[in-house]
């Protein structure tokens, strides 16, 4: 478990520097902002379906391991609920990571608009909630007294 735990901690914490590194690069002027800000249907359309995406993700991200299939995956096989828990912990955070990177790019590809801006810092907070800790993980793998249910 404490090898599934580092493995998402380091694609949480990579994601959080890939982020940052963006936010130094532009902020300290060794990338131009702006470069699509002239094309204003691009700057729609990504607009749109980075909303759609952000609106669509946070919440399958944070309930992701109630839906009963995923939740008996995680909980059905002891020797198998790390591996278990690395892939769909995988899932979870990418569903919140890549669309952070991708938000606070277009931030700065689309002259500072701030809506990519606020999308970036909501699904940063969502990254607190999913936190990889210790005892979350072992919570995720444990079954639950209702799941005895006949």
């Amino acid at each position: 478990m404490d090898k599934t735990q580092k493995i998402l901690k380091i694609l949480m914490f990579g994601s959080l520097a890939l982020s940052l590194l963006i936010v130094v690069l532009y902020e300290f002027d060794i990338l131009a902002p702006g470069a699509w800000e002239q094309d204003r249907s691009l700057v729609f359309v990504l607009t749109t379906v980075m909303e759609l995406v952000t609106i669509c993700f946070i919440p399958l991200s944070l309930y992701m391991f109630k839906i009963d299939m995923v939740h008996r995956l995680l909980t059905s096989d002891k020797e198998q609920a790390p591996s278990k828990l690395l892939l769909w912990g995988a899932v979870r955070m990418l569903m919140l990571c890549l669309p952070m990177i991708l938000n606070t790019l277009f931030y700065y590809l689309t002259g500072l608009s701030v809506s990519f801006g606020y999308m970036a810092i909501i699904l940063l907070l969502c990254l607190l909630m999913v936190y990889p800790s210790r005892t979350r993980c072992f919570q995720e793998t444990e079954t639950d007294n209702n799941d005895n249910k006949e």
